[in-house]
């Protein structure tokens, strides 16, 4: 019996041949979106590009060596080569990230990319490293604009990076026919471009809107190029640049992994009985103080801190010399020093006592700590919860200061100085200190 072809049964046929003969489209099909996303919740970004020779760009690499850079994650290979950064899959190693020491909040950021040997890649930013696990592997985290050499082509899509998976895929039928058209050659060179202002992320590849984000999980971070783990991959990146655009940015201040940002406060190179490993700062044997060499007086510090058996220590701030406003590290339950509420752990030293049901890891376990000192409002933070608070110059400072022993030093708590460590004769550890200028 000949075939009959009912008006049903063409439009099908014309339907899966169009499917068929038309990739970009085949790439928006439901069952590859990721879990959790709505396409017509997505945002279209209908911005040209920014201005990429406007002023303020600064190279974030100088074409050498990996100078203001460090890897993190993984151990896969990054090396300078004729003026460009290459990296390359070693298989076995997980995702590996070459990440700038600095952090940035707001900002726009180009780089030209190409593959010489595919693989999964793709560039962080606002990003940081989790807590390190049993092995000691400290994972990165945060936003991610996709390099994506594959047949479904999100080139400039946005990832969570161990946060959630995919925030901006290229599900939107029509509104990404373009994005996933950027790329026309993985072997040539092609260019990325993002901006970060406040909680709005965009992207741009090859001049082409890609993203459009409206996302509050992170504020700030490092700038990381990603050799992702796999079989094989080699991936080239040039012309890294930046225009900062200021915003709240922190920095560690330990990011050079040695004590260059660091001092005795009489000036001379930090003794050898503080060190620094894997990030953590420890002192081992009586050293003194240690300062940093830059001042400051409105900012946010977070930290984390832990402390030995009965230890005690301190983490000051406008401080001159060794004199100055200092946030409690102790061992409560051991040290001698509880009798007094005021130099209890986060209190602010002999002026205001942290409350006794704060939350407080036990020796050996790590406390987040956090200062924030802004004009004459100053507030200390335990564990996420804020424990002490005063206003310089109140009445309740006044009378507070006026029989603390402290108070025959002109001044003290409104001084511009470094950020110090103190050396109570005691072992205590600190890592992940971020200082961000108010």
């Amino acid at each position: 019996m000949p075939r009959v072809d009912t008006p049903m049964m063409t439009t099908k046929l014309l339907l899966g041949v169009f499917l068929v003969s038309t990739p970009m489209l085949s790439a928006q099909k439901k069952n590859n979106w990721p879990k959790g996303i709505d396409p017509s919740t997505l945002l279209e970004n209908k911005d040209a590009e920014p201005d990429l020779k406007a002023d303020g760009f600064t190279d974030l690499f100088n074409g050498k060596d990996f100078s203001g850079w460090s890897v993190k994650g993984g151990k896969m290979k990054f090396e300078a080569r004729d003026g460009s950064i290459v990296g390359t899959c070693v298989p076995g190693q997980p995702n590996s990230f070459l990440c700038t020491d600095k952090n940035f909040a707001d900002f726009v950021f180009t780089t030209e990319f190409k593959w010489e040997v595919p693989g999964n890649s793709g560039v962080m930013f606002r990003a940081a490293t989790m807590e390190p696990d049993k092995n000691g592997f400290a994972r990165v985290f945060g936003y991610q604009s996709e390099m994506d050499n594959s047949d479904r082509r999100w080139t400039g899509g946005i990832y969570g990076e161990a946060m959630g998976g995919w925030k901006y895929p290229f599900s939107k039928p029509r509104v990404h026919d373009a994005a996933l058209a950027a790329i026309k050659d993985l072997k040539e060179w092609n260019r990325m471009t993002v901006s970060a202002k406040g909680n709005v992320i965009k992207t741009w590849i090859n001049g082409v809107p890609c993203s459009h984000l409206v996302n509050d999980e992170r504020s700030d971070g490092f700038i990381g190029l990603q050799v992702h783990s796999g079989k094989a991959g080699r991936i080239h990146w040039r012309n890294v640049r930046i225009q900062d655009l200021g915003g709240s940015k922190s920095v560690d201040l330990f990011a050079s992994g040695d004590f260059s940002a660091w001092a005795r406060t009489n000036g001379k190179p930090v003794p050898e009985g503080w060190s620094i490993k894997e990030g953590v700062v420890t002192r081992t044997k009586k050293s003194g103080d240690i300062a940093t060499k830059e001042k400051y007086k409105d900012f946010e510090l977070t930290f984390d801190w832990k402390i030995s058996e009965k230890g005690n220590s301190g983490v000051k701030y406008r401080t001159r010399g060794s004199l100055g406003l200092e946030y409690q590290v102790l061992d409560d339950e051991k040290h001698n020093d509880n009798r007094n509420p005021t130099h209890r752990a986060g209190s602010l030293y002999e002026l205001v006592a942290a409350p006794a049901d704060r939350e407080l890891k036990p020796v050996g376990e790590w406390n987040t700590g956090k200062i924030i000192a802004k004009g004459n409002l100053l507030q200390h933070f335990l564990n996420g919860k804020m424990v002490a608070e005063i206003e310089y110059g109140s009445e309740i400072w006044k009378k507070q200061f006026g029989k603390s022993k402290y108070k025959k030093n002109k001044g003290f708590g409104s001084w511009t100085g470094p950020v110090l460590l103190q050396d109570h004769g005691d072992q205590m550890w600190f890592k992940n200190m971020l200082i961000k200028k108010l």
